[in-house]
């Protein structure tokens, strides 16, 4: 069995097509489906159904192109190493974050691996946990900053790096915005300014269940993906927002942050470093050691005690 080989059976089982397989490898297609013929026959079992109507993966076939994905994946990052020890290139790395990243962890790591005596490039560019997770598993990212929960697997390991907490944020004339704190139940019974659902659903739901716990229906005035657009959708007078504590710094005008007081346990924001455990990047440890110490470290010595744990 053959890379090339390998290749030709991706395309066939993207495609589920054997004429549009081969136009997008450039070859004849009666000749891709000798060398799909050849590859069952070294492999010993059917890897496709195929009738007049459609051509389907079978069991077999499923496997395999698991498996094929992984083996390229390997060939890539052994081609890609081998170029950097030969150019002794500086070392680039590939990272996709969510923007709670933003607020204190990346840019510290990324300043203290910049000041390293081996600086590292990087491509960067923000990213859901859910795209991350398909983004290493591609093999398109090298390392990844996202929200638990989501499952691990030999193919993908994490680091929790922090479990933040959350400020209310009111309109700046809101009859509670002159408060020191506010009670859990008394933002229930508010109109939430909050982020889609399908964004992070976990914490969704625990937001979600506050509520219920506090005797409410949760009322939904508005949604936005991002931070900045919720605080401004609060600013509008839409509702009451939350938002994490390590963005204290983002203020938009017309809005008021309230400490939550009692503050609930549930109410977590965890933010992880997501990473291929069988990657051999030279700088993929120390930029996991990077953001342990950004998160970790708090100017002056301060801050909400959050700690840094390895979950595999």
């Amino acid at each position: 069995m053959e890379f090339q080989q390998l290749k030709l059976f991706l395309a066939v089982a993207d495609a589920l097509h054997f004429g549009r397989a081969a136009q997008q490898v450039g070859m004849a297609q009666p000749h891709l489906s000798r060398a799909i013929a050849r590859l069952e026959q070294e492999v010993g079992v059917r890897l496709f159904d195929r009738t007049s109507r459609r051509v389907a993966l079978t069991a077999a076939g499923e496997r395999l192109r698991e498996e094929a994905i992984a083996l390229l994946q390997a060939e890539r990052r052994a081609q890609e190493a081998a170029r950097a020890a030969g150019q002794k290139r500086r070392r680039r790395l590939r990272i996709a974050y969510v923007s709670a990243a933003l607020y204190r962890a990346l840019p510290a790591a990324l300043r203290s691996l910049s000041a390293s005596p081996e600086p590292v490039e990087f491509a960067l560019h923000e990213a859901t946990t859910n795209e991350q997770l398909a983004l290493i598993a591609a093999g398109e990212i090298d390392l990844g900053i996202g929200h638990p929960p989501f499952d691990t697997h030999a193919r993908l390991a994490s680091v929790l790096l922090a479990n933040d907490r959350f400020d209310a944020v009111l309109p700046a004339d809101h009859r509670l915005a002159t408060r020191t704190t506010i009670r859990i139940e008394e933002l229930a019974a508010e109109p939430l300014v909050l982020f889609p659902e399908a964004q992070g659903p976990a914490l969704y739901a625990a937001i979600r269940d506050r509520c219920r716990v506090a005797g409410r229906v949760m009322q939904l005035a508005a949604t936005a993906p991002r931070l900045h657009g919720q605080l401004s959708l609060v600013a509008a007078g839409l509702g009451i927002g939350i938002a994490p504590r390590q963005s204290r710094s983002l203020a938009v005008a017309g809005t008021v942050r309230v400490p939550i007081k009692p503050y609930p346990a549930a109410l977590v924001l965890p933010l992880a470093a997501l990473y291929d455990p069988r990657s051999r990047h030279p700088a993929l440890p120390p930029a996991l050691a990077a953001l342990r110490r950004a998160v970790t470290t708090r100017a002056g010595g301060t801050g909400d005690g959050n700690r840094a744990a390895a979950a595999r």
